[in-house]
């Protein structure tokens, strides 16, 4: 037992259990994450994970990000009564930076693979459980609205794609095309927007994945075929339907809609954020503003805009958003740099799904797609081990 701790085997398993119940369960996510961290910081990888874990360029954005919540105490009105309960947005870094050192020394393809068998049996039980219309909200996990569902799935696609290609035992190929096909069949035929926009805009890699070096005009007709497919859906098509009748509603000024919520929020986010641009209103502002309106009882419960990069702005003003941009750019550049090896692929895919993400949905809110937000970002410590040094912030 002592040699599985100091090897770093200990915290390995620990590592993959919390990816996979990721997913699932609060509760046991929370406990295989911290045995993870305390197994690893007894390994003898500790030290060796120390080493350049501040050169990668997302650091200094999640640094700011993280300490934005606790200046806002102090220089935003009221801070110390309504903010404290954000503070969430500060202490939820260190599960980025734990899983980072982690990265940096273990290999997280296994807990790629965990976390896709984690979303697997979300998608078995919906299927058990809902056949043919999925309910969403009365869990807190996967299944906490339509759009971190969607992404789950999106995500789940995009990474069997990278572990098919990177994969030389024919049994496994199959298992992973399989996979792709019924989380696919789970995201046209749910109700999520969000995760079949960012599937659509990832499909050139999920298609370079799948079928090796092509043609770009042999992709460009994969992706369009995909796309037809897509759209032949009843649901995709009630779905495009909806929020067509939803713009149309809203140029009537009925905004009683989805599309009308979030066209009415953002309206406010940019106002709260035009009055305070440089610092904010603090994380509660919006909700305050957004009520300081009457509105109909099933709209007075949004405390948040529906958009991350709105509600980092009209929280903490241009800082917020600018450190918010900063960090997505990051992830986004070192995924692009690393894109060949598995891990980069990851670490990219997962940059365009945070950022289609949070157009749509405030990602930082909301427990397991926080949860999921940071252990993903912290998977950029695999770039580190596999290129063998660290990466220049420059």
């Amino acid at each position: 037992m002592r040699q599985l701790v100091k090897s770093g085997a200990a915290a390995q398993a620990a590592f993959c259990a919390a990816f996979f119940f990721l997913p699932l369960s609060k509760p046991l996510l929370f406990i295989s994450l911290a045995a993870a961290f305390i197994l690893f910081s007894m390994s003898d990888r500790l030290a060796a994970a120390r080493v350049g874990w501040r050169t990668l360029p997302w650091v200094m954005p999640a640094l700011i990000l993280s300490a934005l919540p606790w200046l806002s105490l102090i220089v935003h009105e009221g801070g110390m009564q309504r903010g404290r309960e954000y503070l969430n947005l500060s202490y939820y870094w260190l599960f980025a930076f734990g899983t980072f050192l982690g990265a940096s020394q273990l290999r997280i393809v296994p807990w790629i693979r965990a976390f896709v068998c984690g979303v697997f049996a979300v998608f078995c039980y919906v299927n058990l459980r809902f056949p043919g219309d999925v309910e969403v909200g009365a869990m807190h996990t996967a299944l906490g609205n339509y759009i971190l569902y969607s992404l789950l799935l999106a995500a789940s696609i995009a990474l069997l794609s990278i572990l098919y290609r990177h994969e030389d035992r024919r049994a496994l190929k199959i298992v992973y095309l399989l996979g792709i096909g019924l989380f696919f069949f789970g995201l046209v035929s749910g109700k999520g927007r969000s995760g079949l926009l960012a599937l659509l805009f990832l499909l050139p890699m999920i298609a370079a994945n799948i079928f090796g070096k092509i043609s770009r005009g042999r992709a460009l007709l994969i992706c369009a075929v995909a796309v037809l497919a897509t759209l032949m859906s009843p649901e995709v098509e009630i779905r495009i339907n909806a929020a067509v009748n939803d713009l149309r509603l809203f140029q009537q000024d009925v905004t009683n809609t989805s599309l009308g919520y979030r066209f009415e929020m953002w309206e406010t986010a940019v106002d709260v954020l035009r009055d305070d641009p440089l610092l904010g209103v603090g994380p509660a502002g919006f909700g305050t503003a957004w009520n300081a309106k009457p509105r109909p009882k099933e709209a007075r419960v949004f405390v948040e805009p529906h958009n991350a990069f709105l509600f980092f702005g009209a929280a903490y003003g241009v800082v917020g958003l600018a450190a918010l941009v900063w960090l997505y750019a990051a992830l986004m550049v070192t995924g692009w740099r690393h894109r060949r090896s598995p891990e980069g692929s990851a670490v990219l895919a997962f940059a365009v799904l945070c950022v289609f993400g949070s157009l749509t949905n405030t990602m930082f809110m909301g427990t397991v797609s926080h949860a999921w937000l940071m252990l993903f970002i912290g998977l950029q410590g695999s770039l580190l081990r596999s290129s063998g040094k660290p990466e220049s912030a420059s």
